[in-house]
């Protein structure tokens, strides 16, 4: 299929396969490393994003600690919990309570994050009287008591619900023992931190691409108490629960089709609780889209280029290929004349130089089959004419010798010099070719003659258009048989009132030469081919008109023609067609 396509398309199609496949791969290549470098990059940021949150987050919980530490060693706090030498017995429950309220405005302001604080001793709860406590939680039969009594020191507590405070807000806590267990045992200090300060806190490290953050404790559960059902689905990705036991690292996540990207690094402050950052792929297919539009248009950019390219590279390329056509086109016709030339010395150009030598070549042999065949045709030609010249010699000489005898000695003069002429322009110097006005002369020389031999059998009339050049090159002794056979055999039964007239005429292509006798005609037992026999002829007529038409073929080929009409005893015709030959006699 591919080799029914012009070697010019075939061309075309080969670059352009190429184009598209290195266009494409080029284009594909740099997809696939755009991806990974965003990829990377997204990694990468989302690292740097993750560790800034928890440096921000660690560093606002050590702040807390801090402010928590601060409050500890002020003097009303002091005094109440009995650390101070100049507590006095008469400074009851109530004078503590009202001297640290100063002190719990102080430390959030200290730490704004810090939405409330509870001092539990034995002796009674501290606490901001702003805030409405509710006293039917106890901080001794809570959970965070348990849990405290547990660690001893200090503990951050995940995301619960406030049971302290009548607004029961959802916080995470900060708890930890109020003095050293020598001045009072079980006194302790919960500082509660708001989720959603801590929530907005974490959110606004990471405006621009707005990943899902999420604190996880240990068991893998979310501190914010934000979405369990997503903390439910991966505590069975194992490698979400392996990342809990690590400092850092990243990993892919998918859930329900859409994937993840998940760096995680765990909090310096607060060891149990790890930092996951999940950023969405498809926030990177955002990116990419842009980079593949880039992409698919610089694609689609170098392929209309590379078409029009394609086009003037193949015209290019093909164009000596198209002109050698052209000349082989040109020899098709017959121009063997043609040669191909270039500026160039590439193998189309050898190729084209082995068409001239080939056409040279040809040119050779076609001149030698020419002359042999210009050979073959003269010597043919010569042979015809032999035959007709010595038709009448016989009895023009036999009529010599016996007007010699009778003494009619003007009219043997005539017939010798008639003959003379006859022979002079027969023989035409060895050409061809003769021109109409040396055939009219030969063969009303040729008439003189019979006359003087027949000399009451015919009379005779020759009549030339006056627009035929009399000049125009001709066949020679084409007239002559005609005449003849119309004299000797058209006339043969009778001997006298013969008539014969010759006419020459033209039209745009072709001449016309016509002999008309007042003859026996053809009768109709003789009708076959009439154009090469007279009817009432000897063999000898058939041979002369049969000996012309050959002489015609020959010299003119397929345009020439003879043809004969007769209705008998009343006008036999007989007309000679050529085609016009411009040029000097004899050319």
């Amino acid at each position: 299929m591919l080799y029914r396509l012009s070697f010019r398309r075939r061309i075309w199609i080969a670059f352009m396969l190429i184009v598209i496949f290195a266009v494409t791969t080029a284009g594909a290549l740099s997809y696939v490393i755009a991806e990974e470098v965003v990829k990377d990059n997204a990694y990468q940021l989302s690292q740097d994003t993750i560790h800034k949150t928890s440096k921000v987050l660690d560093e606002k919980l050590n702040h807390i600690t801090q402010a928590v530490y601060s409050m500890m060693v002020n003097t009303a706090y002091r005094r109440a919990l009995g650390m101070d030498s100049s507590y006095s017995d008469s400074e009851n429950y109530y004078t503590h309570l009202s001297g640290l309220q100063s002190t719990f405005v102080q430390t959030k302001l200290t730490e704004p994050l810090i939405d409330s604080i509870l001092i539990a001793t034995r002796e009674g709860d501290y606490y901001q009287t702003s805030q409405q406590r509710n006293f039917s939680h106890s901080f001794y039969d809570s959970a965070l008591y348990t849990s405290i009594k547990s660690e001893r020191r200090k503990l951050w507590v995940a995301g619960h619900e406030d049971l302290f405070f009548a607004s029961r807000e959802k916080v995470i806590s900060f708890v930890m023992e109020g003095i050293p267990s020598h001045y009072i045992d079980d006194s302790y200090v919960v500082a509660n931190v708001k989720i959603d300060s801590i929530r907005s806190l974490i959110v606004s490290e990471d405006t621009n691409r707005k990943p899902f953050l999420l604190l996880a404790s240990s068991d893998g559960s979310d501190v914010l108490i934000e979405d369990s059902v997503i903390t439910d689905k991966l505590k069975h990705d194992p490698k979400y629960m392996a990342a809990l036991t690590d400092e850092q690292g990243s990993f892919e996540y998918s859930d329900q089709g859409d994937e993840y990207l998940v760096n995680f690094t765990k909090l310096g402050g607060v060891k149990e609780w790890t930092l996951f950052s999940f950023l969405p792929k498809a926030e990177l297919m955002k990116q990419m889209d842009s980079i593949k539009l880039t992409i698919l248009g610089v694609i689609t950019g170098c392929l209309l280029v590379s078409f029009a390219f394609a086009n003037m590279l193949t015209r290019l390329l093909v164009r000596p290929l198209s002109h050698l056509q052209s000349l082989m086109k040109r020899v098709e016709m017959n121009d063997l004349n043609v040669r191909y030339e270039s500026e160039y010395n590439d193998e189309i150009t050898q190729v084209g130089y082995r068409f001239n030598r080939m056409l040279e070549e040809l040119n050779h042999m076609f001149d030698v089959v020419k002359q042999a065949e210009k050979d073959k045709r003269q010597s043919e030609m010569k042979a015809l004419q032999a035959q007709i010249d010595p038709h009448f010699l016989y009895n023009t000489l036999n009529t010599v010798y016996w007007k010699s005898q009778l003494n009619q000695l003007e009219d043997v003069q005539e017939m010798v010099l008639s003959l003379s002429q006859l022979f002079q322009l027969g023989l035409n110097r060895g050409k061809e070719m003769t021109s109409i006005e040396r055939e009219l002369l030969h063969v009303e020389e040729y008439l003189k003659i019979q006359q003087r031999c027949y000399e009451t059998l015919f009379t005779y009339s020759i009549e030339v258009d006056p627009l035929v050049d009399m000049q125009q090159p001709i066949l020679k002794i084409m007239l002559q048989p005609l005449v003849e056979n119309s004299i000797l055999h058209g006339f043969n039964d009778r001997n006298e009132g013969g008539y014969i007239r010759i006419q020459v005429t033209q039209d745009d292509a072709h001449l016309y030469f016509i002999v008309e006798d007042n003859g026996l005609g053809i009768s109709e037992n003789n009708a076959a081919d009439p154009e090469l026999r007279h009817p009432a002829a000897s063999a000898a007529s058939g041979y002369a008109l049969h000996n012309v038409r050959l002489r015609l073929q020959l010299q003119y080929g397929s345009p020439a023609g003879l043809h004969m009409e007769s209705e008998p005893n009343v006008c036999t015709r007989v007309s000679i067609i050529i085609p016009r030959l411009p040029g000097p006699e004899g050319s």
